[in-house]
């Protein structure tokens, strides 16, 4: 298949969804889905295009479905770069508003009560877990200081531990759940091991892909 200006939207797509990731695994993962979900409606209705019409009516219908799928994957692209600009309204750095969102996703996964959401430029900002990310955004650069840290297990372990007196002292949970824990250190392991990496990634402005660059054809789904 040649490549496109919609192949390359979604493979654009795909690295900065797997970029964002490095940093935010929670939003990068919503993202990813969404995409997925596109691409998986857009093969279902050419399917049913290829079946079901021909000639001038099938050019016709194609040319809607391709043109769906662009205004899809260009309204996932706008959200998410909505998404990695939100710490700013927040009050947070890039690297803490990856924290802040895990804290937020636990607290309604596990439907318990932590400080109060309010609305601030559009956004819903919690106080309590814009606090708590922050400090243990400070305790993985304190630790992150030691070289080779991600190697050093005893490091590791002195790491694991601050966290966790951290969110005990902090109330998160009110009750204490090691499942909590666990996913919170995940997100912490996933952003050292990616932190320096992703250092200067910017994301893609949804102006690059004008409406009249709209392609003829979209990317495979399987396609990397």
């Amino acid at each position: 298949m040649p490549a496109t200006k919609l192949e390359l939207l979604i493979k654009m797509l795909r690295k900065q969804i797997k970029e964002y990731g490095r940093v935010n695994q929670l939003a990068a993962k919503t993202f990813q889905e969404m995409l997925e979900k596109t691409i998986d409606e857009y093969h279902k209705r050419r399917k049913h295009l290829t079946a079901e019409e021909a000639g001038a009516t099938q050019e016709s219908a194609s040319e809607d479905i391709i043109k769906a799928a662009t205004e899809q994957a260009l309204a996932i692209l706008r959200q998410m770069n909505e998404n990695r600009e939100s710490f700013r309204k927040i009050g947070l750095t890039f690297e803490e508003k990856a924290f802040y969102d895990i804290l937020i996703a636990l607290r309604d996964q596990y439907k318990f009560e932590y400080g109060t959401d309010k609305k601030v430029d559009g956004v819903e900002v919690n106080d309590k877990c814009k606090s708590l990310a922050k400090k243990i955004k400070e305790i993985i650069d304190t630790e992150s200081s030691f070289v080779d840290w991600l190697n050093n297990q005893n490091v590791r372990n002195q790491l694991k531990l601050k966290i966790k007196i951290c969110l005990v002292k902090n109330g998160y949970p009110p009750q204490y759940s090691p499942e909590v824990l666990t996913k919170v250190m995940e997100q912490v392991e996933n952003f050292e091991e990616y932190a320096e990496a992703t250092q200067g990634s910017k994301p893609v402005p949804v102006t690059y892909f004008a409406p009249a660059r709209i392609p003829t054809m979209v990317a495979e789904k399987n396609e990397e």
